[in-house]
């Protein structure tokens, strides 16, 4: 009995010690957390902080919350006490230069109308008669605003870098010039930054990545015949450089000599590059350029692009669907490749952290033999790459010959690369002006006055939207998912050179998905036989069908078909062959799915069913064991 009491007290005891526990801990470690994710995506980078420690005026962010309404969506009041608890993070590492404000945008209140003011957006929820405000707007001391409309819980993975990034929108009140050059309208058709529209309905719109420039810099459009680069430029981004003037390919030079920093993407071929349609003449389209270079200077600078090839990879291949020239399937298409971060240059801040890019029919670039510069690779294709013919791709494109004559190589081939280095002028004695006589501009250098500093990418089209972001209406806004990490490169890359490089630990933070390698591989070289075993089915298909054709229109000269018996039975031994080729080719196709099924559920069972069935067996066994033990100490 009185073990029986013993035993109930330390019970009572035990769970009055957890509840005391819980209290304690809830109100004084509410936020304390170990972060076990392999990208540290619940802790403060160092870029953040970094930034928080610079900070000399006081910032309130103001976070709007409508906690009524999502009383009936625990995934929102889950995500919006995560966000709440990351920005406490914040406040508490700013040592008092951030002051956060928890708000309740109750329906028809001043709060509600100053969440509207704020531009932050009411979302309509089905059942619910008032709206869902979950945003935050924030403030500097001289009366800046920068906000986040509405917190995506699918944007998860960005949210230190979005919060960040609203962060140094506030406090940085010396923004870097960035000027933009390029012959494609990647600023869309007489587009006004100030209305956020072109001047018509129809016009082109600005590529995605000009908003996001315009959120960091101060951005300014640069016309392609430019004869002088601004010295107040920070940093120059020339896309696709076709056949420049003289005089601009030597005001650019005296810029980058005088110390300006240069971006600039070329491209072998770009689609992107789409010329008009001509109807009085069909073949303009096919002979059109779509090359660009700056050949004289990357030579004068130590480094060429290769003008005839595009780099093909197999490994790092992206699956595209090219209706029926690939049977309506998605194929690996080895020009477009998606490279991997183990490809990415982890010594160079601009490329360290990031996951994946996507490029298209991209070129690459080499060494001059004797070159005075250095040349750092940032981006480069995998060893197994192989070199086309740009003329394939220009004129008889066929996406499904590119994959089953593909031959890996063993060599890498740098994409994009820095060139840093001293080196002269490549116009010693100026251009020619509209005189025809040879002229200097002022202060003309033959010499850069330090290093030069050169980022050159081989491909254009990873600027375009399609190769990074999607772009999804979110009740009347638009809300853009990055895909790769594309646009990071390029920020990454103004922010290092223009030496404002807090955000660059921060915004390459976000995850894409992990491929599995190894299954990856395997399923390659299956469907890479399965190709092309196919392939050979359907050419012995085309020739069977032609030869019946053939036998079956063949006619005496007076016009009669020939039936005779030899000829009626090589025509049903050929419809014979043919049914049987269709089986093989059915087979075919149908052991390539298998392998694939077979693949995915063997990694299904590995990484999902494995370690659940491994605990229940040893729990059985350990439960087994114990049984026999106690059945043993009985019968001794």
């Amino acid at each position: 009995m009185k073990k029986q009491l013993l035993s109930t007290a330390g019970l009572i005891l035990a769970v009055i010690l957890f509840l005391s526990f819980n209290i304690v801990t809830n109100g004084n470690l509410k936020s304390a957390r170990v972060d076990l994710t392999e990208d540290k995506l619940y802790t403060l980078s160092e870029g953040s902080l970094n930034i928080i420690e610079a900070l000399t005026e006081q910032l309130t962010l103001r976070l709007y919350f409508s906690e009524q309404v999502a009383q009936e969506l625990p995934s929102i009041k889950s995500y919006a006490q995560r966000v709440q608890e990351l920005l406490e993070e914040y406040q508490r590492a700013s040592n008092g230069m951030i002051r956060l404000v928890v708000v309740n945008p109750e329906p028809f209140s001043d709060n509600e109308q100053r969440a509207k003011q704020y531009g932050l957006q009411g979302v309509p929820i089905d059942g619910v008669t008032d709206p869902l405000y979950f945003g935050l707007a924030g403030s500097n001391l001289l009366d800046g605003v920068e906000s986040i409309s509405f917190f995506q819980p699918e944007k998860e993975d960005v949210l230190e870098y979005d919060l960040t990034k609203l962060i140094y929108k506030l406090s940085s009140a010396d923004r870097k010039s960035v000027a933009v050059m390029s012959s494609l309208e990647v600023n869309g058709e007489e587009y006004d930054p100030h209305k956020g529209e072109t001047a018509s309905v129809d016009g082109a719109k600005p590529w995605a990545f000009m908003a996001e420039l315009r959120q960091l810099f101060n951005v300014v459009v640069l016309p392609i015949d430019v004869k002088r680069i601004p010295s107040s430029i920070d940093v120059l981004m020339l896309i696709h450089p076709k056949e420049l003037e003289k005089r601009t390919q030597y005001a650019i030079e005296q810029y980058v000599l005088r110390g300006g920093k240069l971006v600039t993407y070329v491209d072998p071929y770009s689609e992107s590059d789409i010329p008009e349609k001509d109807p009085d003449n069909p073949m303009a389209a096919m002979v059109y350029s779509r090359s660009s270079n700056l050949k004289e200077l990357f030579t004068q600078w130590g480094f060429e692009r290769s003008a005839a090839d595009v780099v093909a990879d197999r490994k790092t291949a992206i699956k595209v669907d090219f209706g029926a020239r690939t049977g309506n399937k998605p194929i690996d298409y080895v020009l477009w490749q998606g490279i991997p971060a183990d490809q990415l240059n982890n010594e160079q801040a601009i490329t360290s952290q990031l996951k994946k890019i996507e490029v298209a029919t991209t070129g690459y670039f080499k060494v001059i033999e004797g070159a005075t510069t250095q040349f750092t690779p940032l981006i480069s294709s995998s060893d197994e790459a192989m070199l086309v013919d740009k003329r394939v791709v220009q004129f008889r494109n066929d996406p499904m010959a590119l994959l089953t004559k593909y031959q890996a190589g063993t060599l890498s081939y740098p994409l994009a690369v820095r060139v840093n280095g001293v080196v002269k002028s490549l116009f010693p004695d100026g251009v020619k002006g509209d005189d025809g006589t040879l002229q200097k501009v002022r202060n003309h250098l033959d010499e850069s006055k330090q290093a030069i500093d050169v980022i050159a990418i081989a491909d254009v089209d990873m600027l375009q939207d399609r190769f990074w972001v999607q772009l999804q209406d979110f009740y009347g806004e638009q809300i853009s998912y990055s895909t790769s990490n594309n646009i990071d490169f390029l920020i990454n890359a103004i922010d290092e050179m223009s030496d404002t490089n807090g955000l660059i630990s921060v915004r390459s933070r976000s995850g894409f998905s992990r491929p599995f390698d190894r299954v990856l591989d395997l399923q390659r070289e299956a469907e890479k036989l399965y190709r092309t075993k196919e392939r050979e089915l359907q050419k012995i298909l085309k020739e069977t069908d032609q030869r019946i054709a053939r036998m079956q229109v063949e006619r005496s000269g007076s016009g009669e078909e020939i039936h005779n018996v030899e000829q009626q039975k090589e025509i049903a031994e050929l419809r014979t062959m043919k049914h049987k080729t269709q089986q093989q080719l059915r087979d075919v196709q149908s052991d390539l799915r298998k392998d694939i099924d077979t693949l995915d559920t063997q990694l299904k069972f590995f990484n999902i069913g494995l370690v659940p069935f491994l605990v229940a067996l040893l729990a059985i066994i350990t439960g087994w064991l114990r049984v026999r033990k106690r059945t043993k100490g009985r019968n001794q």
